[in-house]
């Protein structure tokens, strides 16, 4: 019998992987390293265990050859034999992070995080945004693009969290994440503040942002309301 599952599974991770609006929205993990700790949580590492120098420099090579070979294909993050659980995931995603969780480089991110901020009392909190594309389980398996949570300033302990899902497809209204933000392809040069670009909206980008700020800060106190 024809197995449509197989398709729908790659359709579904190229979908969440090969997204151009993620990376220049929200940007992309550090794969190189987000593989080889993906593999080790999977499979182990044996160059740990090896205490001749020797074996532990090629059992080390040979764990990262695998890791990279294994996961080269993003598609094998739906594999059933390579499924991680939504804890671990994210886990894992944010050891996976390309530069500063508290200031992120690319303008979306960043003015998002700061528009978050202002949803909270600076004094007590911190926020931070993690990135979950470019090929994670926490994006092809449970349909996460990226992340905030929230700390307590003076101890340092999580308190909280709200997921998001990033969408160029205006009809798409169902998802899994905490938060769905759909950017139309027309909306999407609105937010580009390049030099060049005169279709920057700074008022547009404002207010959307401020929209998008409430429904995560919602998220984030439910979620807290929900776990503790």
């Amino acid at each position: 019998m024809f197995d449509m599952s197989k398709i729908e599974n790659s359709m579904s991770a190229f979908e969440n992987t090969g997204n151009r609006l993620e990376t220049e929205f929200i940007g992309n993990i550090n794969k190189t390293k987000y593989n080889q700790m993906a593999y080790e949580y999977l499979f182990g590492n044996p160059a740990k265990k090896e205490k001749d120098p020797d074996e532990k420099f090629a059992k080390t090579l040979k764990f990262k050859e695998e890791a990279e070979r294994v996961f080269e294909n993003t598609l094998a993050l739906s594999d059933k034999d390579k499924y991680i659980d939504f804890k671990n995931s994210m886990n894992l995603v944010e050891k996976s992070q390309i530069g500063d969780p508290e200031n992120p480089n690319l303008f979306f991110a960043k003015n998002l995080l700061n528009t978050l901020r202002d949803k909270f009392t600076e004094d007590k909190y911190i926020i931070k945004f993690f990135t979950a594309t470019g090929g994670t389980h926490l994006d092809v398996k449970h349909k996460i693009d990226c992340f905030f949570k929230i700390y307590d300033k003076e101890s340092g302990e999580e308190l909280s969290y709200a997921t998001v899902d990033l969408s160029s497809n205006p009809k798409k209204q169902d998802c899994r994440a905490d938060v769905l933000i759909n950017i139309s392809n027309e909306d999407k040069s609105k937010f580009d503040n390049s030099r060049n670009n005169d279709e920057f909206d700074k008022s547009f980008v404002e207010e959307k942002m401020s929209r998008y700020a409430d429904d995560i800060s919602d998220a984030i106190v439910k979620n807290y309301k929900n776990n503790n």
